[in-house]
């Protein structure tokens, strides 16, 4: 995996995945929850109770069974098609999952996520030539996913603010120098267009 990145038109996130030999980029547009648990693992980030991921993870465990790798095996319509490769006591079993789905538990089980050669290929040939902004490219190897969460934080931290300026209470760790008309000067610049994009 490349990394993960944001689509610098239409905002959303992308997981990009690189071919072996270099070559070849493949992105996947996928939801911002996605990201966010894709992101969890890039930056080894460990919760105290488990999400749907790792829940899935302990329960093939506890059946005896292990996740082998992750495989995305075809492209039709704009859509991507994976599968999980489960060993257990059955043998092996590959089950139907999304992609985001599959590469967020191939990164928590540190196992390979593969792309059938004909799926580069055909991506290659239905998507619209430079869809794959440059921008986006450099961007991989950043984390589209955490820099969503630190906007969530900041809305946040705004929207306290705007509360505690409601009331005429300055937060102490701001200091006297930042007085309740400098705090609303810089709600201000959030409002209302720059803080609706956060």
């Amino acid at each position: 995996m490349e990394g993960l990145s944001l689509d610098p038109q239409t905002r959303k996130p992308i997981v990009i995945l690189r071919q072996n030999d270099g070559k070849g980029l493949l992105p996947l547009w996928i939801g911002a929850m996605e990201a966010m648990t894709i992101s969890l693992v890039l930056n080894g980030e460990e919760l105290p109770r488990p999400l749907a991921h790792d829940l899935l993870l302990m329960v093939a465990r506890a059946l005896n069974g292990t996740l082998t790798g992750v495989d995305i095996v075809d492209y039709r319509d704009d859509i991507y098609y994976a599968v999980l490769l489960l060993r257990g006591p059955a043998g092996l079993i590959s089950v139907d999952c999304r992609p985001s789905d599959g590469i967020a538990l191939a990164l928590r089980a540190s196992v390979p996520i593969r792309v059938k050669a004909d799926v580069f290929e055909k991506a290659a040939r239905e998507q619209e030539p430079g869809s794959i902004h440059p921008a986006t490219r450099h961007q991989a190897g950043s984390d589209a996913a955490t820099d969503m969460a630190r906007s969530a934080d900041a809305r946040k931290e705004a929207d306290t603010l705007a509360a505690l300026l409601a009331k005429g209470a300055v937060p102490e760790d701001l200091g006297e120098a930042a007085g309740p008309e400098r705090l609303r000067e810089l709600l201000r610049a959030l409002e209302p267009v720059s803080r609706n994009k956060m």
